[in-house]
């Protein structure tokens, strides 16, 4: 009997003991946010040549991640870099050839770029199609590379290219180039523009 009893008691301090069931709490995952000071060159897969478009220079020793349609290509690492003279000298345009240090160009799909402080995801990175600049403008305006850098579907990196006047203003009767960096906000805020640039055009 006193058996029993003490059983029963058991049973009962290990019921009273259980946790309660809580409330369901959903822990959103934020976007994979790309950080550093982004640029981008266009690239020849043939010759591991690059064209670049900035006012900061790639430097020898610099790391082209390339990227297609698909994923992440491989890596160049730049070993020489030419300035590309125009009627300003403005020191904006630049030729960079590399080795090919890590992947295979040889078969790339869509668009190819290679990006430099741009630390993306080699697993999941790849070049995106979006239908609306993050500018404003009008459709069909601008050149727009975009980065998904996490496989969600979603860009979280866009370089943006237009012709503008004097003022950096979008127009057909252009004075020069802007380019503009977008990048994921916090908080799902959209993107967010974090540089831009203008390089006068000069014959």
């Amino acid at each position: 009997m006193r058996l029993a009893v003490l059983v029963l008691l058991l049973i009962c301090a290990g019921a009273l003991a259980a946790p309660r069931a809580g409330k369901v709490v959903r822990v959103e995952r934020k976007a994979a946010q790309v950080v550093g000071s982004p640029r981008y060159c266009t690239v020849s897969p043939m010759d591991n040549v690059g064209y670049c478009m900035t006012t900061k220079a790639p430097e020898v020793g610099d790391r082209l991640t390339v990227i297609d349609s698909q994923h992440v290509l491989g890596t160049i690492r730049i070993t020489q870099v030419t300035s590309l003279p125009d009627g300003c000298q403005q020191n904006t345009s630049w030729m960079t050839q590399g080795t090919l240090e890590t992947g295979d160009l040889s078969a790339p799909q869509g668009a190819i770029i290679g990006v430099l402080d741009v630390p993306v995801d080699l697993r999941t990175a790849r070049l995106v199609n979006v239908d609306k600049s993050p500018s404003g403008h009008v459709w069909g305006t601008d050149t727009i590379y975009a980065i998904d850098n996490n496989n969600d579907g979603a860009a979280e990196l866009e370089f943006v290219q237009y012709g503008c006047d004097d003022g950096g203003n979008q127009t057909a009767q252009m004075t020069g180039m802007c380019s503009e960096v977008w990048t994921a906000g916090r908080q799902n805020r959209g993107l967010e523009k974090i540089r831009s640039e203008r390089v006068r055009t000069c014959y």
